[in-house]
């Protein structure tokens, strides 16, 4: 079983106490846990906190498999790694050490958390993930251990600026044996680690009706929200309070304390985010088929940091740029007049989707991109929407996948 570093026994029974109480947090199914480790901890990902809730709710410790943004920070590297324990993973990225690590750990019999889905939700929906997570589960031989996060999302949404009030129950399902695992076929495995997963906080408010109210319960969802379903504007959502609307047309709509939409001004409504977000997601891949060359899809965002990894560090590049999409890649536009060792004198800097290797958002408004093994980090402004770009590439690099296996048949 884990051994619980002092730290962690020291922090349970003082801000695990707090967080419970500040969450509304109830468990259910603690009976479903192994007595003893080695096991593994999969949790559907919905809130910034999913760790430290599982870790305080569970009466065992849990290493967790941690992006490797966050160790580039040397308090936090000390923080997660020496205190806590965490492993980390580069998002997008195979990774063969966190694999070493996590096989270290089982050997020692004790417990491991992964979020398999790699990122929060951004409207409450599954995100869903891919065939390396079930061939981890088969490589490891350990029990698996699935623990639902039920509306942690409504609490507070990855795209929200202010926190709500309502309760989050934790809930630990039967574990799967070893001898399970072995029975099934690889699509097999990855179809029912999926379907345990696999929450949907619009299914479950259908179910429950039960209300997060806040003080500002639509702001923030520009992030989520890029394109106008009236007129069709791209970038042109702005939101204050409860409200969403277009700066171009005036389309309106209120959400409520259940995540529901109503109409207030315009012709076109939805039932919630979710179904936005599926219909311009779909107009998104209309876009990038029908783009020209390098045509911007949408108006330029406002950047504020622009970074290079060198070794376990970021190293600032600059502050002042626009960021733009198109259907070829991202274009970063310096407004800065300083040469730069690394920059030289160039004013445009072009990444190609095709030579992208990986790209995630890591924290709000941030994506952190591999291009010819180099590690990029770019923020743009908190009002505009950085998942335009993360679609936008996954989109294209579907899109890639697809033609080369018809290639191959």
């Amino acid at each position: 079983m884990s051994r619980t570093p002092l730290f962690v026994r020291i922090a349970r029974p003082t801000y695990g106490t707090y967080l419970k109480r500040k969450h509304q947090i109830e468990t259910v199914g603690l009976e479903n846990l192994p007595a003893d480790g080695p096991y593994l901890v999969l949790g559907n990902h919905t809130h910034l906190m999913d760790a430290f809730f599982v870790s305080t709710s569970l009466p065992v410790h849990i290493r967790w498999v941690i992006g490797a943004h966050l160790f580039k920070n040397q308090i936090l590297k000390v923080l997660l790694q020496k205190l806590v324990g965490g492993i980390s993973k580069q998002q997008g990225r195979s990774d063969f050490q966190t694999i070493r690590d996590i096989s270290e750990a089982f050997k020692r019999g004790e417990v491991v958390g992964m979020f398999p889905e790699g990122t929060r939700t951004w409207d409450g929906e599954p995100l869903g993930f891919d065939e390396t997570t079930a061939k981890l589960v088969r490589m490891f031989k350990v029990p698996v251990v699935f623990v639902l996060l039920e509306s942690g999302y409504a609490q507070k949404p990855r795209w929200a600026d202010k926190a709500r009030k309502g309760r989050l129950t934790i809930r630990v399902l039967k574990p799967f044996t070893p001898e399970e695992i072995k029975q099934l076929s690889l699509q097999e495995l990855l179809d029912h680690l999926t379907q345990q997963l696999a929450f949907s906080h619009r299914r479950w408010q259908e179910e429950h009706h039960y209300a997060y109210s806040g003080p500002a319960q639509a702001l923030g969802l520009q992030q989520v929200l890029y394109l106008c379903p009236e007129c069709g504007a791209g970038s042109s959502i702005v939101t204050h309070d409860d409200q969403v609307e277009c700066a171009q047309c005036g389309f309106a709509l209120a959400l409520d304390a259940y995540d529901r939409f109503s109409l207030v001004r315009g012709s076109r409504s939805f039932i919630d985010v979710p179904q936005w977000h599926a219909w311009e997601r779909g107009e998104l891949e209309k876009f990038l088929v029908d783009a020209k060359d390098d045509t911007p899809l949408f108006p330029p965002d406002k950047g504020e940091l622009f970074q290079l990894g060198v070794g376990n560090r970021l190293r600032l590049l600059t502050k002042r740029f626009t960021l733009s999409l198109s259907a070829q890649g991202l274009t970063l536009t310096r407004l800065d007049h300083k040469s730069s060792d690394v920059l030289g004198d160039s004013k445009v800097l072009q990444f190609p989707f095709n030579r992208i290797q990986s790209m995630i958002v890591n924290v709000k408004s941030t994506v952190e991109l591999y291009m010819d093994d180099t590690l990029y980090r770019v923020r743009i402004h908190k009002r505009s929407s950085i998942l335009k770009y993360i679609e936008s590439y996954q989109t294209i690099k579907a899109r890639a996948t697809k033609t080369q296996a018809e290639v191959g048949t």
